[in-house]
Protein backbone atom coordinates (compact mmCIF):
# COMPACT_ATOMS: atom_id res chain seq x y z
CA UNK A 1 0.00 0.00 0.00
CA UNK A 2 1.37 3.39 -0.99
CA UNK A 3 1.87 6.12 1.58
CA UNK A 4 -0.22 9.31 1.48
CA UNK A 5 1.23 12.37 -0.20
CA UNK A 6 1.47 15.82 1.32
CA UNK A 7 -0.11 18.73 -0.51
CA UNK A 8 3.37 19.88 -1.50
CA UNK A 9 4.09 16.42 -2.87
CA UNK A 10 0.89 16.39 -4.89
CA UNK A 11 1.74 19.81 -6.33
CA UNK A 12 5.25 18.63 -7.28
CA UNK A 13 3.86 15.57 -9.06
CA UNK A 14 1.30 17.65 -10.94
CA UNK A 15 3.78 20.41 -11.90
CA UNK A 16 6.27 17.90 -13.33
CA UNK A 17 3.59 15.64 -14.89
CA UNK A 18 4.88 12.64 -13.00
CA UNK A 19 3.44 9.16 -13.18
CA UNK A 20 3.78 6.34 -10.66
CA UNK A 21 6.55 4.07 -11.96
CA UNK A 22 6.55 1.40 -9.25
CA UNK A 23 5.88 0.85 -5.55
CA UNK A 24 8.47 -0.70 -3.26
CA UNK A 25 7.50 -1.40 0.36
CA UNK A 26 4.88 1.38 0.23
CA UNK A 27 7.23 3.94 -1.37
CA UNK A 28 5.95 5.21 -4.72
CA UNK A 29 8.67 6.05 -7.22
CA UNK A 30 7.45 8.64 -9.71
CA UNK A 31 8.85 9.36 -13.17
CA UNK A 32 8.25 11.51 -16.19
CA UNK A 33 6.89 9.67 -19.21
CA UNK A 34 10.34 9.92 -20.85
CA UNK A 35 12.10 8.58 -17.74
CA UNK A 36 14.44 11.58 -17.52
CA UNK A 37 13.35 12.57 -13.99
CA UNK A 38 12.42 10.33 -11.06
CA UNK A 39 11.66 11.05 -7.40
CA UNK A 40 10.45 9.48 -4.19
CA UNK A 41 10.28 10.13 -0.45
CA UNK A 42 11.81 7.50 1.80
CA UNK A 43 13.91 6.94 4.91
CA UNK A 44 17.70 7.14 5.14
CA UNK A 45 19.84 4.03 5.43
CA UNK A 46 23.62 4.33 5.45
CA UNK A 47 25.77 2.67 2.78
CA UNK A 48 29.48 2.15 3.40
CA UNK A 49 30.16 0.14 0.24
CA UNK A 50 33.23 0.96 -1.81
CA UNK A 51 36.91 1.57 -1.28
CA UNK A 52 36.82 3.49 2.02
CA UNK A 53 36.41 2.43 5.66
CA UNK A 54 33.24 0.57 6.61
CA UNK A 55 32.67 2.18 10.05
CA UNK A 56 31.64 -1.09 11.71
CA UNK A 57 29.02 -1.90 9.04
CA UNK A 58 27.90 -5.50 9.50
CA UNK A 59 27.56 -6.23 5.76
CA UNK A 60 29.94 -4.03 3.75
CA UNK A 61 31.10 -4.62 0.19
CA UNK A 62 34.43 -3.39 -1.15
CA UNK A 63 32.96 -2.53 -4.54
CA UNK A 64 30.12 -0.34 -5.81
CA UNK A 65 27.98 -0.88 -8.89
CA UNK A 66 29.47 2.34 -10.27
CA UNK A 67 33.05 2.00 -11.41
CA UNK A 68 35.22 4.16 -13.58
CA UNK A 69 37.79 1.92 -15.28
CA UNK A 70 37.82 -0.31 -12.20
CA UNK A 71 37.89 2.51 -9.66
CA UNK A 72 34.99 2.11 -7.25
CA UNK A 73 33.35 4.84 -5.19
CA UNK A 74 34.34 5.67 -1.62
CA UNK A 75 31.36 6.19 0.73
CA UNK A 76 33.43 8.63 2.82
CA UNK A 77 34.17 10.89 -0.15
CA UNK A 78 31.70 10.28 -3.00
CA UNK A 79 28.17 11.50 -2.37
CA UNK A 80 26.05 8.77 -3.92
CA UNK A 81 22.54 7.38 -3.57
CA UNK A 82 21.58 3.72 -3.79
CA UNK A 83 18.68 2.54 -5.96
CA UNK A 84 16.83 -0.76 -6.27
CA UNK A 85 17.88 -2.73 -9.40
CA UNK A 86 14.49 -2.41 -11.12
CA UNK A 87 14.84 1.39 -11.16
CA UNK A 88 17.98 1.03 -13.26
CA UNK A 89 16.29 -1.20 -15.81
CA UNK A 90 12.78 0.24 -16.01
CA UNK A 91 13.61 3.53 -17.76
CA UNK A 92 15.48 4.01 -21.02
CA UNK A 93 17.95 6.79 -20.08
CA UNK A 94 21.12 5.63 -18.30
CA UNK A 95 20.70 5.73 -14.51
CA UNK A 96 24.11 4.63 -13.16
CA UNK A 97 26.28 7.74 -12.79
CA UNK A 98 23.38 10.11 -13.39
CA UNK A 99 22.74 13.31 -11.47
CA UNK A 100 20.85 12.93 -8.22
CA UNK A 101 19.91 15.13 -5.30
CA UNK A 102 18.98 14.23 -1.74
CA UNK A 103 16.97 16.66 0.40
CA UNK A 104 16.00 16.36 4.05
CA UNK A 105 12.48 17.82 3.96
CA UNK A 106 12.21 19.01 7.57
CA UNK A 107 15.32 21.20 7.30
CA UNK A 108 15.46 21.59 3.49
CA UNK A 109 19.16 20.81 3.65
CA UNK A 110 20.18 19.16 0.40
CA UNK A 111 23.16 17.99 -1.59
CA UNK A 112 23.86 16.97 -5.15
CA UNK A 113 24.83 13.33 -5.58
CA UNK A 114 25.21 10.62 -8.18
CA UNK A 115 23.49 7.29 -8.54
CA UNK A 116 26.36 5.05 -7.54
CA UNK A 117 25.14 1.80 -6.06
CA UNK A 118 22.45 -0.83 -6.55
CA UNK A 119 20.71 -2.13 -3.44
CA UNK A 120 18.12 -4.82 -2.75
CA UNK A 121 14.99 -4.85 -4.90
CA UNK A 122 12.72 -4.46 -1.88
CA UNK A 123 14.36 -1.38 -0.34
CA UNK A 124 14.48 2.35 -1.04
CA UNK A 125 16.19 5.18 0.82
CA UNK A 126 19.91 4.59 1.10
CA UNK A 127 22.92 6.83 0.53
CA UNK A 128 26.68 6.99 1.00
CA UNK A 129 28.02 7.47 4.52
CA UNK A 130 29.32 11.01 3.82
CA UNK A 131 26.00 12.14 2.33
CA UNK A 132 24.01 10.67 5.22
CA UNK A 133 26.25 12.37 7.81
CA UNK A 134 25.86 15.69 5.97
CA UNK A 135 22.06 15.55 6.15
CA UNK A 136 21.78 13.83 9.53
CA UNK A 137 24.92 13.80 11.73
CA UNK A 138 23.23 11.40 14.20
CA UNK A 139 23.19 8.39 11.84
CA UNK A 140 25.79 5.63 12.01
CA UNK A 141 26.71 2.82 9.64
CA UNK A 142 24.31 0.53 11.50
CA UNK A 143 21.52 2.97 12.39
CA UNK A 144 20.07 5.25 9.77
CA UNK A 145 16.94 7.37 10.14
CA UNK A 146 13.56 5.68 9.70
CA UNK A 147 11.76 9.02 9.30
CA UNK A 148 10.13 9.41 5.89
CA UNK A 149 11.59 12.88 5.36
CA UNK A 150 14.20 12.30 2.67
CA UNK A 151 13.42 13.35 -0.90
CA UNK A 152 15.44 11.51 -3.55
CA UNK A 153 15.61 12.96 -7.06
CA UNK A 154 17.30 11.39 -10.09
CA UNK A 155 17.93 12.71 -13.60
CA UNK A 156 18.62 9.62 -15.76
CA UNK A 157 20.62 10.40 -18.86
CA UNK A 158 22.35 13.42 -17.29
CA UNK A 159 25.91 12.79 -16.06
CA UNK A 160 26.36 13.75 -12.41
CA UNK A 161 28.43 16.72 -11.31
CA UNK A 162 29.10 16.69 -7.57
CA UNK A 163 31.43 19.09 -5.78
CA UNK A 164 33.10 20.00 -9.07
CA UNK A 165 33.72 16.37 -10.10
CA UNK A 166 32.00 15.05 -13.24
CA UNK A 167 31.01 11.38 -13.27
CA UNK A 168 30.36 9.43 -16.45
CA UNK A 169 27.13 7.62 -17.21
CA UNK A 170 27.48 3.83 -17.12
CA UNK A 171 24.90 1.84 -19.12
CA UNK A 172 23.57 -1.39 -17.56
Amino acid sequence: MARRLSERGKAHIKAHKLLPLLVIEGVVIYSTKQGDYMCFVSDLDVCTDGTGPHHGDKSPQNETAYYNNGKYLNADKDKYVVIPPQVRSIVEPVVMGCQAKLTRLDTMKSSPALVGEIGPEDKTGEAAYCLCKLLNPKVTANSGDSSLIYFYELWPGKAAVVDGKTYKLEPA
